[in-house]
């Protein structure tokens, strides 16, 4: 009896992740399955009325029309959850679910390619990225309370950041085509994916070509029912000037200025373009001293992003979503930065609440001024990471 308790043992400690896996999965599934029946604002006003619009012209045959402001892949996902029978908040969150899990799964594969194969935690901090991600926060209110689908473009974001890494530029622009198809904010970490052309010399202008092929390819499905292939020019078009706001409850710096979009959007695209040139200058003029490593180009990816959502104009509540999954997934290879990852959910957190629940625990006024102090730490903190190792490398 002993020895066969012995063995029993003994194969659960050597397959110990597998076994806390399945019941961490299980976990994560059936939280997310228990907040199912939530109504959120946006998914009374807009998703649940879209699902509806698609059964009334009967699934595929809706993709002949524009249904609220959605993409044609999204719109296309939509038809296929229509084709299961059930509730419509149920199937709406499914799908935004599913890609919980395909976002987890990209984190977990940047995680294991970025951790050197000789590093004996390499596995637990694959299986760490890959519940991690699950357990935000963020990435549980996004789908499974608020039914919003960020998941998806920023899966595809991740993945492309993966293929980089993995030295296949095809795949990687790729994946950012396919990123941009579903979401307009993907644009954000454009320049960052510029700044790796230029820097690298490991992409030509022709794999940017990746990016209209993708606009094309998925856009087949609404070409095919009558849509023009350009279709989402006018979408993404009608979703830059469907807000006039200069912030859309993400805790910025216009917080602390009136809110005249017409008085100072232009200045904040021309502040944002500002902040970014004087950055990026400062980094290619670095990299002649010495070159970049991945590790370097994925803190500019952090930085570009949250350079974006704190001076563009009209960032809404959800949009430091891709930043705050990057800088997660920085903290688990790099382990650093674990002060501003932490911060950074926090403060997404503090926006969701306000829509979501109608209750404002701290006002967002003073995150907002909390989130300018994050964002000032963290560039400095890149920048010193950037920067001393190079001024070294050049006096020697």
């Amino acid at each position: 009896m002993r020895q066969a308790e012995n063995k029993l043992l003994s194969f659960i400690e050597k397959h110990i992740l597998w076994f806390a896996g399945a019941v961490l999965l299980f976990f994560s599934f059936y939280a997310r399955k228990n907040v199912l029946y939530y109504l959120s604002g946006d998914m009374k006003a807009y998703l649940i009325s879209s699902y509806y619009q698609i059964l009334d012209h009967h699934g595929f045959p809706s993709l002949a029309f524009r249904i609220g402001n959605y993409n044609i892949p999204y719109h296309f996902l939509m038809c296929v959850v229509a084709l299961f029978k059930g509730e419509a908040v149920y199937l709406i969150k499914y799908l935004s679910i599913f890609f919980d899990y395909v976002l987890a799964v990209a984190g977990a594969l940047l995680v294991r390619e970025a951790v050197p194969a000789h590093r004996k935690d390499r596995n637990l901090l694959t299986f760490a990225a890959f519940f991690i991600v699950l357990a935000l926060p963020t990435v549980f209110l996004n789908s499974a309370v608020w039914g919003q689908c960020d998941a998806i473009f920023t899966s595809f974001l991740i993945f492309s950041i993966w293929a980089f890494l993995k030295d296949k530029p095809s795949l990687g622009m790729i994946f950012y085509g396919l990123s941009l198809c579903f979401k307009l904010q993907a644009i954000l970490l454009l320049p960052a994916v510029l700044l790796y052309y230029f820097c690298s010399r490991k992409l030509s202008l022709l794999h940017f070509l990746w990016i209209p092929v993708m606009m094309a390819v998925t856009s087949l499905p609404g070409v095919y029912y009558g849509r023009s292939i350009f279709d989402f020019l006018d979408i993404y078009k009608e979703q830059a000037e469907m807000y006039p706001y200069l912030t859309m409850d993400y805790p910025n710096i216009y917080y602390f200025v009136p809110n005249d979009y017409r008085l100072f959007s232009t200045s904040g695209i021309l502040l944002t373009l500002a902040v970014l040139l004087i950055g990026y200058t400062a980094v290619i003029w670095l990299g002649q001293k010495k070159p970049y490593e991945f590790q370097d180009y994925f803190r500019f990816a952090i930085w570009t992003a949250f350079t974006c959502i704190m001076f563009l104009p009209s960032m809404h509540d959800r949009y430091g979503f891709p930043m705050e999954i990057m800088l997660v997934l920085y903290c688990i290879i790099f382990r650093e930065y674990f002060f501003e990852a932490a911060a950074s959910i926090a403060v997404a957190i503090l926006a969701y609440v306000p829509f979501l629940l109608d209750f404002t625990p701290i006002p967002l006024t003073y995150v907002a001024a909390g989130n300018i102090v994050l964002y000032l730490i963290l560039s400095w903190r890149i920048w010193k990471s950037t920067a001393e190792p190079r001024f070294k490398a050049a006096k020697k």
